[in-house]
């Protein structure tokens, strides 16, 4: 009884001293190689790191949003569903910050990186999930097979284009009939004033903006025309 104890005592303190790691490997997690997203979430907001195209310096951060409380690569299992205070590649204890210039619930800044939007269950259109408003430049259309630019929208376009964008309801998650049909999609890049971009993609036939809208026919005959053009 008494090493069966003090093994318990060991364990549990090197529990408390290493976070979860201790338990996650008592349990089997991870339980194999796992290809994790670059993803955070904190205050109930999903965040990825490879939304965002910067070729500029990083930007002004503000204040402090809350910190990493658990990283999921080497410790989580493949099930393991994101909670408020985890992140994939951020190391525990990593301050997340607001980014000047935008809200909190579409752009924070963590472990060197920006990370931007993916779900908001607070939006109740794209406008409130995208803090795009007055800051695009210019709108272009991208391949979804290699990226090679497709077209860009004029003034009078852009402009049409991204009000009806942005009172869109957000739907959150919405599944296309035809997902995997890459003739069916393309890149919309909304280009901003501070160098970066905010891009989602577009299934043409089924008029879905993202996975999170659905498009309304006048923003289709927009794309439709630069595309052909």
């Amino acid at each position: 009884m008494t090493k069966k104890w003090l093994l318990a005592m060991i364990l549990s303190m090197l529990s408390l001293s290493a976070g979860c790691s201790v338990w996650d490997g008592i349990r089997g997690c991870p339980d194999g190689q796992i290809d994790w997203a670059d993803v955070l979430m904190i205050n109930d907001i999903k965040y990825g790191s490879d939304m965002i195209n910067k070729e500029t310096t990083l930007p002004e951060t503000g204040d402090n949003l809350g910190k990493v409380t658990y990283m999921l690569d080497g410790h989580a299992c493949s099930s393991h569903k994101l909670k408020n205070g985890e992140a994939t590649y951020v190391s525990v204890g990593t301050p997340v910050y607001e980014v000047i210039g935008y809200k909190p619930e579409f752009r924070v800044f963590a472990d060197g990186r920006v990370f931007q939007v993916i779900d908001n269950p607070n939006a109740e259109t794209l406008g409130d999930l995208a803090d795009i408003r007055g800051k695009v430049t210019k709108i272009s259309i991208r391949s979804d097979e290699d990226d090679t630019l497709l077209g860009e929208l004029d003034t009078r376009q852009t402009e049409e284009f991204l009000k009806e964008y942005l009172a869109l309801a957000y739907k959150g998650e919405i599944t296309p009939e035809n997902k995997s049909d890459r003739d069916n999609r393309v890149f919309i890049y909304f280009h901003l004033e501070d160098g970066s971009t905010f891009h989602t993609i577009y299934m043409k036939d089924e008029n879905i903006i993202g996975y999170e809208g659905h498009g309304n026919e006048k923003m289709k005959k927009i794309i439709e025309a630069v595309v052909k053009e």
